[in-house]
């Protein structure tokens, strides 16, 4: 106690009151701190009393609900039980998490605060569980509480098993009894535990009330007598304020120097003031303060430190040179002084190295930010409440074309489209009115070349940040983003239009079948009769046309059966010539120019003939003044970047198709839609917008690849990439006469839903000769078959059926009769085959696509059976 005491005695009176007031601030502290501590505590306590009633009122609620469920039958009852039963379990959740070395306060919040606790009491509840859950109390008020949530467990599983009863097939009276007894003796259990949670609470306050106003009491009485103590040691020891200077000057975190005004010698330096230096206190006094300082900074040196007579201190910031000869920056103040009868100078040099540090860090973080928000791709905004923009950050001129001084100064609402000005309005107005963030819906901001740029904002209150003062707002442009999703919507929309081309693909395609074939018989029958015979060609003529379509829909809908081989795309070319000179007018010109050495091509002949007329028509109506048609084939070997429109042509090996014309052309904006189905700038009688949809598809199931070269005024050119391959091309076979019918005695096993259409078949290869066995439907041609003891030929079958489909008859048929051949009809063959039409048709059978001509039927028909002699 005396070392104290002499410390405290070695101190400057200025030190020592500055002591006392302390001392009796550490009482006021002390007497608040325990008053604090108090109210929290109390604040807890009552706030858990409140907490107990509600859970009582809840239970008790609870339990009637149930009471009343198992009465009623009513879920809205059962459903009042959950909302009660829910309070007491939020409190579980809680006391649970508290419970925890490390809790979660997000989840104890939430569980008071579904415990219906205020949410003001949580943070109090929270501190008063921690702290005393383990003392007196406290500890056996969470006993009780912990009994009392076994109870309430209880009563949820019995509520539980009385909803299963509720809710079984047949409810046993006797078993809802026997829980609602249940309930009701759990009830009986909880109500004292409650009572008694309460009292222990109680009696805990009362008892930590009189605790804290003792342990207050005390500590004041302590800190009062150790402030009156060290009063009465200042006021005796105040005559010695001679010591105080010196302890002040060694003790000081700064340097301090005495020099005598005159002869510049240093009188006096702190330890402080050696340690900056570097030199030790009986070399430093003494020495002229010339020795500090560079001799260039003599001037501003004795500037600082030479204060007028009248003593007033000056302060600047100035540079000293230590003992081994560095500089070291320092902020100095100077005044002066009487010590021992002499005028002296006392300055007071401060380290300022920390600081210069923390201002080159300060200095580089500001270059860094800077240089971040130059290269910021997002957009930063400051706005005013009423919209006028007070900053924009220079990423803003890469997205919207305008240089933020351009902007700013304006009203926001001014750049935004009409349709998202109210949305926008209300976004302003919302973050404005209510602090923290908020996210405007996404909205369009006119560019500097009046297109309209999507943004996706998140708005940020600032108003009462000094260094703000506004609305922030980061925008990014999302206008790529709404363009793919654009896309997925147009997506989704073709594959809905493709799946209804395709049902009525099916249908039209047997009513053309039929209006076909019965136009080829009385074509046949009336061969002599000139008027019924161009009559029965047009319609035939008319069918053509309308099956084209159909194909046109089909493979727009990607549902086209295909059937790929080795074709020469050169032949294939000359073999359309004639017809497509045919489709030009007198004054196009078709000029055809093929490659002699072109390589083959693996894909649809059909197919690719389609794709060169549409692309033959397309150009043709491109030329309403006349003009000139190119046909041209080529062989190209594509490298990375070898060709300008690489990026739409992988590497790789080719055979080019290209059809040209001289006509109007496209600009960028027509060239962007113009793969899309239904898309045309033809009038509506003059083309359906399905002709360029059709081809792409094509030549995308081709494994090809499509690119368009075309201006306004100069013409278009469609070139076409097919993957090059090297098999030797396969004979295209002859287009088959309408004399080239064959007849036959053989059995033929018919099976399609349509009525018309087979009984027209039927009658038709009746009248060739062949015995005909006529079924509806699959299921019906699979019976008749195996009633049927002859030998069956060839089972001719649609492939879609109700029931059971044409590849599933020839499987079920196939071990029964192995030497039947099998010839599908198909207009539409989706779901028909499990998976390629190729490999499901096997060595065994064929195809016709509807609608076919009768003659072709009875070719395959001869094809497939081998027969050696025309009839």
């Amino acid at each position: 106690m005396r070392v104290r005491g002499n410390i405290f005695g070695r101190l400057p009176v200025a030190k020592k009151l500055q002591v006392i007031v302390g001392v009796f601030v550490a009482i006021v502290i002390c007497v608040f701190c325990l008053g604090a501590l108090r109210s929290d505590i109390l604040t807890g306590t009552r706030a858990y009393v409140g907490g107990e009633g509600l859970w009582s009122k809840a239970e008790k609620r609870a339990v009637i609900s149930l009471a009343r469920y198992a009465e009623s039958r009513r879920e809205s009852d059962y459903e009042e039980y959950l909302a009660d039963i829910a309070v007491p379990a939020g409190d579980k959740e809680a006391r649970l998490q508290l419970e925890r070395a490390t809790p979660d306060m997000s989840v104890v919040r939430q569980g008071f605060i579904q415990g219906r606790n205020s949410p003001e009491d949580v943070e109090s509840m929270a501190e008063l569980f921690r702290r005393f859950r383990h003392v007196g109390y406290m500890a056996q008020a969470i006993a009780i509480w912990t009994q009392g949530d076994q109870y309430i467990d209880q009563l949820r599983q019995l509520a539980s098993d009385l909803h299963q009863e509720v809710n079984a097939r047949h409810p046993d009276a006797r078993r809802m009894q026997q829980i609602t007894d249940q309930l009701a003796t759990v009830d009986a259990r909880l109500t004292p535990l409650e009572d008694e949670f309460s009292a222990t609470l109680g009696r805990g306050a009362r008892w930590t009330n009189r605790l804290l106003a003792g342990v207050t009491f005390t500590a004041t009485g302590l800190l009062l007598i150790l402030g009156i103590v060290l009063s009465a040691v200042v006021l005796k020891q105040i005559r010695n304020s001679e010591e105080k200077y010196h302890n002040l000057i060694n003790t000081a975190s700064d340097a301090i120097l005495v020099i005598d005004a005159e002869s510049r010698l240093i009188l006096e330096a702190n330890n402080k003031a050696c340690e900056l230096l570097g030199i030790p206190e009986h070399e430093l006094l003494g020495t002229r303060d010339d020795q500090l300082y560079p001799a260039d900074k003599r001037e501003e040196y004795r500037r600082y430190l030479t204060p007028p007579t009248g003593g007033t201190a000056r302060g600047g910031e100035l540079e000293l040179r230590r003992a081994h000869g560095s500089i070291v920056p320092v902020e100095v103040s100077a005044g002066t002084a009487e010590i021992s009868g002499r005028r002296a100078v006392v300055g007071i040099f401060r380290d300022i190295r920390e600081r210069f540090e923390a201002a080159a860090v300060l200095r580089r973080s500001e270059e860094r930010f800077g240089y971040l928000i130059q290269n910021l791709s997002d957009i930063i905004t400051v706005v005013a409440v009423d919209g006028t923009m007070l900053y924009h950050s220079p990423s803003v001129e890469r997205v919207v074309g305008y240089r933020p001084t351009e902007l700013i100064g304006n009203s926001l609402l001014d750049f935004i489209h009409p349709e998202d000005l109210a949305s926008v309005r209300a976004a302003l107005e919302r973050v404005a009115l209510e602090p923290g963030t908020a996210v405007p819906p996404e909205f369009r901001f006119r560019h500097k070349d009046g297109s309209w740029v999507w943004l996706e904002a998140f708005g940020n209150n600032l108003l009462n940040d000094a260094a703000v003062g506004g609305l922030v707002f980061t925008s990014r442009d999302v206008t790529a983003r709404r363009g793919l999703e654009e896309q997925v919507r147009q997506s989704q929309k073709m594959e809905a239009v493709g799946r209804l081309a395709g049902g009525i693909a099916h249908d039209f395609n047997n009513m053309l079948m039929v209006i076909r074939g019965y136009a080829e018989i009385v074509m046949h029958h009336a061969a002599g009769v000139q008027g019924v015979r161009q009559s029965a060609e047009t319609i035939v003529r008319t069918t053509e046309s309308a099956a084209s379509l159909t194909r046109q829909l089909l493979s727009f809908a990607r549902k086209h059966v295909f059937s790929p081989q080795v074709i020469d795309l050169n032949a294939l070319v000359g073999e359309m010539s004639n017809m497509l000179r045919g489709l030009l007018g007198e004054e196009m010109e078709l000029v055809v120019k093929l490659d002699p050495w072109l390589g083959s091509i693996s894909a649809d002949p059909g197919q690719i003939e389609q794709v060169i007329m549409n692309l033959v028509v397309n150009a043709r109506d491109a030329m309403p003044q006349g003009g000139k048609l190119g046909l041209e084939t080529a062989n190209m070997n594509v490298q990375d970047g070898s060709v300008r429109h690489h990026d739409v042509v992988p590497a790789g090996k080719y055979v080019r198709l290209t059809v040209s014309d001289t006509g109007v052309g496209m600009n960028p904006e027509t060239q962007s839609h113009i793969f899309e189905p239904f898309f045309t700038t033809k009038s509506k009688e003059e083309g359906t917008g399905l002709g360029l949809s059709v081809v792409y598809n094509i030549v995308h199931d081709s494994g090809g690849h499509l690119w368009v070269n075309s201006e306004p005024g100069r013409g278009s050119s469609f070139h076409i990439y097919f993957p090059r391959v090297e098999s030797v091309p396969e004979g295209r076979p002859a287009r088959a006469s309408a004399d080239s019918a064959r007849s036959g005695t053989e059995t033929i096993l018919v099976a399609e839903d349509q009525p018309d259409l087979r009984w027209m078949i039927c009658q038709y290869l009746q009248e060739l000769g062949y015995s005909v066995l006529e079924t509806k439907d699959g299921t019906d041609a699979a019976a008749l078959a195996e009633q049927y003891k002859g030998r069956i030929d060839v089972l001719l079958t649609d492939v879609v059926m109700p029931g059971m489909r044409g590849p599933e008859i020839a499987k079920r048929l196939a071990s029964t009769r192995p030497g039947m051949k099998v010839i599908y009809m198909s207009g539409y063959t989706e779901g028909g085959f499990e998976s390629g039409a190729e490999e499901q048709l096997g060595e065994t059978a064929s195809l016709l696509q509807k609608p076919f001509r009768l003659d072709h039927l009875a070719s395959k028909i001869r094809e497939v059976l081998g027969a050696a002699s025309w009839r």
